[in-house]
């Protein structure tokens, strides 16, 4: 706790609190990137749900590289504004819950990648009944329930990331 309380003393922890941008500026590309990584996630999600067919899975290759982008702009933008609020997020139950989600959204996304690539049916793990057309390849199942649970988890990290500021306690003295 004793680093909690020096980090929170120091000079940009002091800016992002009591500085009229700090805060939102941050924010904002937080806000940033958590659209980039979690609609681009969203998507493929939904795309093996069954949705788009006849868009390539492929075709999602290209935007893993903006996804990660997004990430790390939510990484660092993230321990930017824990450094603002340390010692009261550590407090806060939907910060620890937002976490959780968020480890668990990036397991839920390696085990769609595992069902997918690991799938004896073919190469991508499609099952495709209708000839060799990837476009319109169906999903396994192991990949429908790994889609579902990342979309839940993404889902859940955003509500409770929002609801951080409603329950965090008051300055501690």
């Amino acid at each position: 706790m004793e680093f909690l309380a020096w980090l929170e003393q120091t000079d940009g922890s002091v800016w992002l609190r009591e500085s009229d941008w700090g805060h939102p500026i941050i924010l904002c590309f937080h806000a940033v990137g958590m659209g980039m990584v979690v609609g681009i996630s969203l998507m493929y999600s939904a795309r093996i749900l069954g949705y788009a067919r006849d868009f390539p899975l492929s075709a999602f290759d290209r935007l893993f590289g903006l996804a990660w982008f997004g990430f790390a702009m939510n990484a660092v933008s993230g321990v930017l504004l824990f450094f603002g609020e340390p010692r009261r997020l550590m407090d806060t139950p939907a910060f620890w819950i937002k976490m959780i989600l968020i480890v668990c959204a990036g397991l839920a996304l390696c085990a769609l990648g595992k069902a997918l690539h690991g799938d004896s049916q073919d190469a991508i793990g499609l099952a495709t009944p209708r000839g060799p057309m990837v476009s319109k390849a169906v999903a396994s199942p192991n990949a429908r329930i790994a889609a579902i649970f990342s979309v839940a988890f993404w889902l859940g990290a955003i509500v409770s990331g929002r609801l951080i500021g409603y329950t965090m306690p008051p300055p501690p003295l």
